[in-house]
């Protein structure tokens, strides 16, 4: 099975997200990958329970044993996999947590990350 490679970006100037085709729209293929204020943003290959395609820093909700927690979507160079970190330190493997639902993602809604508790 191949991973379908996507990307999207945030643009730091106008704090907006945008998706791979709006930023070929906007930008040549060279400038997207030098432009110093967009954040570009890896597809992950998996999908939340909803169907809705998972991306690096994206907030998720996810529920283990009835409890809920939020963790962020970071790539792990170490484990060549993408890991959830909560605020609490735990790590999750995302794609293993079957009921995990993007609520946001860290530039367009940090807010889901501020005052947390994980425990």
């Amino acid at each position: 099975m191949q991973m379908e490679i996507k990307f999207r970006a945030w643009d730091t100037n106008v704090k907006s997200m945008f998706s791979w085709k709006q930023m070929l729209l906007r930008w040549n293929s060279f400038s997207i990958l030098t432009c110093p204020y967009l954040v570009p943003m890896q597809y992950t290959g998996l999908k939340d329970k909803n169907g809705k395609e998972i991306y690096d820093c994206d907030i998720c909700m996810g529920t283990r044993g009835g409890s809920s927690y939020i963790f962020t979507v970071k790539w792990d160079e170490e484990n060549a996999r993408y890991l959830g970190h909560t605020t609490n330190g735990y790590i999750c493997y995302v794609g293993q947590e079957p009921a995990v639902e993007v609520i946001g993602n860290i530039y367009q809604n940090p807010e889901l990350l501020q005052g947390v508790s994980n425990e």
